[in-house]
């Protein structure tokens, strides 16, 4: 059956499973152009992955390949943690309103 395949990765950390789970997209993951792609990039990679972490507290949590930098971290943990960019979420009983949905 052809389509989408699930995946599997592991890691006894964060960063190990993240790792893990990159390899096995990489490497088993289809391809499929997507409407970021530019007319001459390769295919991206799709799957559906399920990541289990033995140990989610284990350091090391973040990868040394974190995508950005100490300062993108540092404003995605306050978001998540603080909600620091909730005054840009568009209200939705409000339809003129065009911040963030």
């Amino acid at each position: 059956m052809a389509g989408i395949p699930v995946l599997t990765a592991e890691g006894d950390s964060i960063a190990q499973a993240w790792e893990n789970a990159l390899v096995r997209l990489y490497t088993l993951g289809c391809d499929v152009k997507t409407q970021y792609d530019k007319p001459d990039d390769p295919p991206s990679k799709d799957a559906t992955m399920i990541v289990t972490v033995a140990d989610p507290l284990a350091e090391p949590m973040i990868h040394r390949d974190f995508p950005g930098g100490f300062e993108e971290l540092q404003e995605y943990v306050m978001e998540v943690c603080e909600g620091i960019k909730d005054h840009c979420v568009r209200d939705p009983s409000d339809p003129a309103d065009t911040r963030w949905e």
